[in-house]
Formats: C-alpha cells, sequence, structure tokens
C-alpha cells in the first residue's frame, strides 16, 4: 500500500500533466491571441511619439 504522501504526489503529478494537455489543446483550438485584440491599433507608445513628433514639427 502506498503512502499518502505518495499519493498525493502521484495525484499532485497527474493533474499537472491533464492541466498541461489541455492548455495546450485549447491553445491549438483557440489560438494564443486574444480574439478581442486589435492588432492593427497602434499602442500607447506610438501614439505618444506621433503626438512628440507632430509638435516638434
Amino acid at each position: 500500500m502506498a503512502s499518502p504522501t505518495k499519493k498525493s504526489k502521484v495525484r499532485r503529478k497527474l493533474n499537472k500533466a491533464r492541466a498541461g494537455k489541455k492548455r495546450k489543446n485549447k491553445l491549438r483550438i483557440v489560438g494564443s491571441t486574444a480574439p478581442s485584440l486589435k492588432l492593427n491599433m497602434p499602442n500607447a507608445g506610438e501614439k505618444a511619439a506621433i503626438a512628440a513628433a507632430k509638435a516638434s514639427v
């Protein structure tokens, strides 16, 4: 009979493996970029740089 500690360690490893498998499957299906993220929009740094360039001209 395995000790309670050993059972916990085995269960923890199985849970980590299962979680990783679920994460990878979700990434394959859904992708890693949030659907609402606008990739063609300038970020805050770009907006500030453009504003500074216009102000200096």
